[in-house]
């Protein structure tokens, strides 16, 4: 861990906590006070100012100018449709709890982010926002997170896809919060060859850092079918509940990204706004699928269902 403290202490649930909202704003330079208010991204965006943003438009630009083809407007436009869609699916999954044998419902939530991705894929998308666009350093996230704070799109476009004003706080606190994590993940050429130590990575092999942050999100979705199916009398509806918030960040975050790509392709977003939504988008469901793993993947048995309850 590259920036020291522990995310599973920060990670906010669809709710922002005081304490959340004090570290969050603590991270961006604002000391809070005792007495917090509320926190919607109105009450952060209200403490946190602009600040600078050089560089943010000139990697936008360069990420435009690398893409090897075209994007394709009305796909986006259709697909991301789809993708929001997908988010009136989610109180039913509650419901159901865990999926009968041969179901399908959490692998049908991602066909329209599968289409978006294929495409970004196809024309570069992800490679030029590879070579574009910096680590997740602390700078490069504060940067961007108080630039996301003052798009003012953002509320109506996250309150369209369901997220309560609470929701929409913790999806960009939980950026913040959980930036140590963050620095994990690093863009591909970073990571050492395998040739040169054990845990080293065979580089043409591993996709850029947006495409592993997106295509890594579908896959744990679209696994948990038979993944809780398989483990059904290990299942708590608590499991289920935190699992949920993981995957609506995850589609909302591919949202973010992809909303910017069709924007780009209607030629119709600032070039600073689109390297902080797909930094956003990014960040928001690598920090999603590593919590999806600490909340339903890895059943501890302090988590696990009771004996006596086993169905």
């Amino acid at each position: 861990m590259a920036y020291g403290t522990n995310p599973d202490e920060r990670y906010s649930y669809g709710e922002v906590s005081d304490e959340d909202r004090r570290e969050f704003l603590k991270a961006l330079g604002v000391i809070a006070g005792a007495g917090v208010a509320g926190a919607t991204l109105g009450d952060l965006r209200s403490e946190v100012s602009t600040g600078s943003t050089a560089g943010l438009a000139e990697m936008g630009e360069s990420l435009r100018s690398g893409l090897t083809g075209s994007l394709d407007q009305a796909l986006l436009t259709s697909e991301l449709s789809a993708l929001a869609s997908s988010f009136e699916q989610l109180p039913q999954l509650q419901a159901m709890g865990v999926p009968e044998q041969g179901q399908s419902a959490y692998r049908e939530l991602t066909t329209g982010a599968w289409a978006i991705n294929d495409h970004l894929a196809a024309v570069g998308f992800f490679s030029s926002a590879e070579e574009t666009l910096p680590a997740f350093t602390p700078e490069h996230i504060e940067t961007t997170t108080r630039q996301l704070l003052h798009i003012d799109s953002l509320p109506a476009t996250l309150g369209e896809l369901g997220f309560s004003g609470q929701e929409q706080a913790a999806l960009v606190a939980n950026i913040v919060n959980a930036r140590e994590q963050l620095s994990w993940w690093m863009p591909t050429l970073e990571y050492p060859p395998a040739e040169a130590v054990d845990d080293g990575v065979v580089h043409e092999y591993v996709a850029p850092l947006q495409q592993r942050a997106a295509e890594g999100s579908l896959l744990w979705i679209d696994g948990l079918d038979h993944f809780l199916w398989q483990r059904a009398v290990l299942v708590t509806p608590e499991m289920i509940d935190r699992g949920l918030w993981d995957i609506k960040s995850m589609l909302g975050g591919y949202y973010l990204l992809g909303s910017a790509a069709r924007d780009l392709a209607a030629g119709s977003i600032a070039d600073e706004h689109l390297t902080t939504l797909i930094t956003a988008g990014s960040a928001i469901m690598i920090i999603a699928q590593e919590f999806l793993l600490h909340d339903v993947v890895r059943i501890t048995d302090d988590k696990r269902a009771p004996m006596a309850g086993a169905r």
